[in-house]
């Protein structure tokens, strides 16, 4: 690396009045309390985590999106992404890449957890995009029915351990109010859950693939906020609230279906992982990764059926909660008939 000019030398910043003018402290502003304001800032947290992703992905600082209610032009802290077939098969029209949503956060005070909900269903996050289909319509050579499932339900993600965390409706983050604290909603989501969800939107929308594409990116998309804060979950009992500490905890948002869809009972529920800064490399390496190579596994064994939305069962009594992935053959087969 070429030595910057004696005009552009490289120095500490001081409050010494004799200093060079572009590393001088001035206003009466300390070195202390500058590092002070860098370090509640939030970035050297983004580094950390930063590096942490390096081992295991392509990492994009500041990754830019536009806010899906608002439509102004946002970023998210970090946006990594890792091919999950290195080299894919020649023969596979799907490549499969985990891309993982990523927003930090540092306070002194805690964020705490409230009402404890199990997984819902179904979940819109993590989902899959990049497909040129919604759905896999399923067929079977003994029931003229089809099913209709997503491209997660069809490979049998579901089922998987990491799919299935319980987690918790609410999250709030204390404030200060004169000598006592106080509970924010308000800044807890719009400090983490709308970013992450709008990013995710903005993604989604953004890998949709023409409509004559044969190659398709298959990209299991999820969402995580990282926090240097302590995290609290708040539990009801007949006695009273009991506190614990916890250093991952999933946090569920319902959502009602987009205008002119069919509601139903559901609506949408999108899942935002909230994971303390010191847990962060167990839950990538012993979590989130096992999980995505899951996702791999039956991706290419069924990148036919995710490449054209159509998949076949050749066999008796199928039962759409059964696993699938492991039984689907390309194309629509030989239905039965009415």
């Amino acid at each position: 690396m070429a030595e910057p000019e004696d005009g552009g030398r490289q120095m500490k910043p001081t409050d010494e009045p004799d200093a060079p003018a572009w590393g001088q402290l001035r206003a009466g502003l300390t070195l202390d309390a500058l590092h002070e304001a860098v370090e509640k800032s939030g970035y050297p947290l983004q580094s950390t985590v930063f590096q942490l992703l390096e081992r295991n992905f392509r990492v994009q600082q500041e990754w830019g999106f536009r806010d899906r209610i608002s439509g102004d032009m946002r970023s998210i802290d970090l946006l990594a992404t890792r091919e999950l077939a290195r080299p894919a098969p020649q023969e596979s029209r799907v490549r499969p890449t985990l891309t993982v949503m990523v927003e930090c956060k540092q306070s002194d005070l805690p964020y705490v957890f409230f009402s404890t909900s199990p997984a819902p269903w179904k979940l819109d996050l993590p989902t899959i995009c990049g497909l040129g289909v919604k759905d896999v319509v399923v067929t079977t050579d003994d029931n003229p029915s089809s099913w209709h499932f997503s491209a997660v339900e069809a490979l049998d993600l579901t089922q998987q351990p990491f799919h299935q965390v319980e987690g918790f409706s609410i999250v709030s983050k204390c404030a200060r109010k004169g000598p006592r604290l106080e509970l924010s909603g308000t800044d807890a989501y719009n400090g983490i859950v709308m970013p992450l969800i709008s990013a995710a939107s903005h993604f989604i929308e953004a890998s949709r693939p023409p409509s004559t594409a044969h190659w398709f990116d298959a990209y299991l998309i999820c969402a995580v906020a990282v926090l240097d804060a302590p995290m609290i979950v708040a539990k009801n009992h007949a006695s009273g609230v009991e506190l614990e500490a916890r250093p991952w905890c999933r946090l569920f948002r319902h959502e009602p279906k987009e205008h002119g869809e069919f509601l139903g009972e559901a609506g949408r529920h999108l899942a935002v992982d909230v994971i303390h800064k010191d847990f962060a490399s167990r839950y990538f390496t012993d979590h989130l990764l096992p999980f995505a190579e899951y996702f791999c596994e039956g991706a290419l064994r069924n990148h036919e059926v995710l490449a054209t939305g159509e998949g076949f069962i050749s066999g008796p009594e199928f039962r759409p909660s059964e696993a699938l992935r492991d039984y689907l053959q390309p194309g629509s087969g030989n239905r039965a008939s009415d």
